[in-house]
């Protein structure tokens, strides 16, 4: 909450400036925009893309009118379909949205309209005060959304880069919208792209709006209407269409390539949405989509799943190692959570665990009592949890041994990276020739993406409501 008042009247101090804002101030504003937006949302750490955007956006940035601003283009891990722009030359594309996209062309038709809000100072022409969507009011916005969001431990909510792009794209207005499609459709041009891109993204769009329609009346919801890049355009709307056409008295008798092979080599394995499963075991590695953590057991060792505990072990000695999870005491360290919550103690060879950021813990031996075995002990504070390690063999001989593979797995414990997201819990897109005979109902049939598999296989692909793809055409899949 401090931070969010901070923020709030660090940014009001700033706005009354906006209605003639020097491009210092456009740029210490965006910068300061992009670092909080930065610290609460995940950007999608996948180069092959991330570099792809990047050159695009420097390649239309140097075609517009305003060359010399220093570009910082971004692509965040958010599944909703929306690209955003802040002052400063700050360019902001979700993942979810390049799912949706067919060629280089409609990619740059998003970037290029995007960069001509820039140019354009939108920003800074607009009364941020008096439409409540002031910078401050976007970065707080944004951090009431990470704030509120559910999720994993550690993690954020998807509807952040949502808000932002409600804040600074939709307050615009319809006129300087238009604006950046026409400016925007210039930029295009000169650097070799068909304006004419950009009707097929608004189409891409719009129907992303009709099945929302469909799916809110299924399920008897209140329907929502999209909010993001060319919100403000209905399908049909004669002006856009005008505006496009305007680029086109351009030609110059130049062929304008789409490069729909670049832009389907490039995103071709990229994630599409997160499977909602909340655990995983690969290769001996427990991953835990819920929780954000992993934790990688001995290789050979079983491992099992069992309500809200993890249970491995080599299946002789009698050995197991076990872990569990309670709610953490903050007044407790982890070494007294365990003596006064789980009565262990005394405990001998006390060592302290720092396994990773955001992690604090012990480890430790209970001592052989009666006829227990004496047992390994670890408490690892992470997020709002304790979890807990107990490691036992009925082999006293090889007691050591089993002892340095528990610690290894202990000490093995650290958050989810976004690496480990997109490979245990992505579903990706693939590419294929579509064979002879093959129908969206058919491929949904294997289709791991959840409710309305045949709808999103036909949003992806452009064939939304209705149609199927020719033998030999290129087609989006999920796997």
């Amino acid at each position: 909450m401090m931070l969010r008042l901070f923020l709030a009247a660090c940014l009001l101090a700033l706005a009354p400036a906006a209605f003639a804002m020097s491009e210092k101030k456009e740029a210490e504003i965006g910068k300061k925009m992009h670092e909080d937006l930065l610290a609460k949302m995940r950007t999608y750490d996948n180069p092959k893309v991330v570099d792809y955007v990047t050159r695009l956006g420097k390649a239309l940035a140097a075609n517009s009118d305003r060359p010399d601003i220093s570009y910082t283009f971004t692509v965040l891990d958010s599944p909703d379909i929306n690209a955003f722009a802040t002052p400063g030359g700050y360019v902001y594309i979700n993942r979810g949205l390049l799912a949706y996209l067919d060629s280089e062309a409609e990619l740059a038709g998003v970037m290029a309209h995007e960069i001509a809000h820039v140019t354009e100072r939108h920003a800074s022409r607009q009364d941020w005060m008096g439409k409540g969507s002031s910078v401050a009011s976007a970065v707080v916005g944004i951090l009431a959304a990470v704030s509120t969001g559910s999720g994993a431990v550690g993690g954020v909510t998807q509807d952040a880069a949502s808000m932002a792009g409600t804040a600074m794209v939709r307050g615009y207005g319809r006129d300087m919208e238009l604006e950046a499609d026409r400016v925007g459709a210039r930029y295009m041009h000169k650097t070799g792209y068909d304006p004419q891109a950009m009707v097929e993204v608004l189409g891409a769009l719009k129907d992303q709006e009709s099945f929302m329609r469909v799916r809110a009346r299924k399920e008897g919801k209140q329907s929502t209407t999209y909010h993001g890049v060319f919100s403000t355009h209905p399908e049909n709307d004669e002006r856009l269409k005008e505006v496009i056409a305007e680029a086109g008295k351009l030609d110059d008798g130049v062929h304008r390539e789409t490069r729909a092979e670049v832009f389907r080599e490039t995103i071709d394995g990229m994630k599409f949405t997160e499977e909602p499963r909340a655990a995983a075991v690969i290769d001996n590695r427990y991953y835990n989509g819920k929780m954000g953590f992993t934790v990688a057991f001995p290789t050979g060792w079983q491992v099992m799943k069992r309500s809200s505990t993890v249970l491995s072990g080599p299946n002789r000695d009698n050995t197991i190692l076990q872990m569990g999870v309670k709610r953490a005491v903050p007044e407790l360290s982890p070494q007294d959570f365990a003596g006064q919550m789980l009565a262990m103690k005394p405990l001998q060879d006390v060592e302290e665990l720092k396994a990773g950021e955001g992690i604090d813990g012990f480890t430790g031996v209970f001592p052989q009592q009666g006829g227990a075995p004496a047992r390994r002990v670890a408490v690892l504070y992470f997020g709002s949890y304790a979890y807990i390690f107990e490691g036992r063999t009925a082999n006293a001989g090889l007691a050591p041994f089993y002892d340095t593979m528990f610690l290894s797995a202990i000490r093995s414990f650290r958050p989810m990276t976004n690496a480990d997201r997109d490979a245990v819990l992505g579903i990706q897109i693939h590419y294929i020739e579509a064979p002879v005979g093959i129908t969206f109902a058919k491929l949904a049939t294997t289709s791991p993406v959840k409710p309305y598999p045949e709808e999103m296989l036909r949003l992806v692909n452009g064939y939304y409501p209705r149609g199927e793809p020719e033998p030999g055409e290129w087609i989006k899949v999920f796997r």
